[in-house]
């Protein structure tokens, strides 16, 4: 691991991510609370408190840019819906990246821009979103994705339901 990755641990027996930017300091920018109840913000904490005994894992932005080159049709959809969405939400929270800069030095100054920031979302602003916002200048959660593609996929009272809300979504003219 070395300082600007995205780094993620496995949580509740791989059911979820947490995810974070390594501080390369022996420390992770991530969103966190002291409690389930208590308000998320970003904050720096040690990796040994971001881990809480969890293997750290580092997420491989090559390899996932191959995945989506290799994708479905229904695969590529999703992931530009949810690019779409997640960069009309980035818009509107002031989190515009004019040029995207994928250096280290790049990363962190996002990451540590976000510092105290407490707009912790579960489906729009969560701690994947946060940590992929900090390395490409997009936020995004593969976690939710899958979500949406389950749905999508699923049986066809949920594949209506979706593919009625999405239609609804983008073709609004939020996103024209």
């Amino acid at each position: 691991m070395a300082r600007g990755d995205h780094i993620y641990v496995n949580r509740a027996g791989g059911i979820y991510n947490h995810h974070g930017i390594d501080g390369g300091d022996g420390s992770v920018i991530h969103y966190t609370s002291k409690t389930w109840q208590a308000q998320h913000s970003i904050e720096r904490t040690s990796l040994e408190e971001f881990c809480k005994g969890d293997e750290p894992h580092i997420r491989d932005y090559e390899q996932f840019r191959g995945t989506l080159e290799q994708a479905t049709e229904t695969d590529k959809l999703l992931q530009d819906a949810s690019d779409r969405w997640n960069q009309l939400l980035d818009g509107l929270r002031g989190l515009q990246v004019a040029e995207l800069d994928f250096s280290e030095d790049a990363v962190m100054e996002r990451a540590e821009s976000r510092l105290g920031e407490s707009r912790f979302g579960l489906v729009s602003n969560n701690c994947e979103h946060f940590a992929a916002w900090c390395k490409t200048g997009i936020s995004n959660s593969n976690q939710l994705n899958s979500v949406w593609k389950a749905s999508l996929t699923g049986p066809s009272f949920m594949r209506r339901r979706t593919q009625h809300l999405l239609t609804e979504i983008f073709e609004s003219p939020w996103f024209r």
